[in-house]
This record gives C-alpha cells, structure tokens and sequence, in this order.
C-alpha cells in the first residue's frame, strides 16, 4: 500500500507506536510517558506520549 508512517495508540497501555516504512518493512518505534513523539511525517510535534492521552 505504500504507507509511509501510521501510529499505534494503546490507551490501555499508554503508549504510542510509530511505524514508519523502511524499503519493505516497518520499523517501530514505541514512546511512553515524557518521551517526546518523533515522526517524519509531522517532524513539527512536540507532544509526549503522555500529553496525548491527556487529551
């Protein structure tokens, strides 16, 4: 499908899973409590996981 980044959001566990397409596969990257989201799709955010489920 060519899916360049998509997250995962657990609210159970809190946390935050970003996927982002290496060549044929994904790698995953995990951010929990004060741990500053990185995406290359929005390289703009400054949210923590834990400021998104705050929300």
């Amino acid at each position: 499908m060519g899916v360049v980044e998509y997250w995962i959001v657990d609210p159970l566990e809190n946390k935050i899973t970003v996927c982002l397409l290496n060549q044929s596969s994904y790698k995953q990257t995990m951010f929990i409590e004060d741990q500053r989201i990185v995406s290359q799709t929005f390289p703009e955010l400054t949210l923590t996981a834990q400021q998104m489920f705050s929300f």
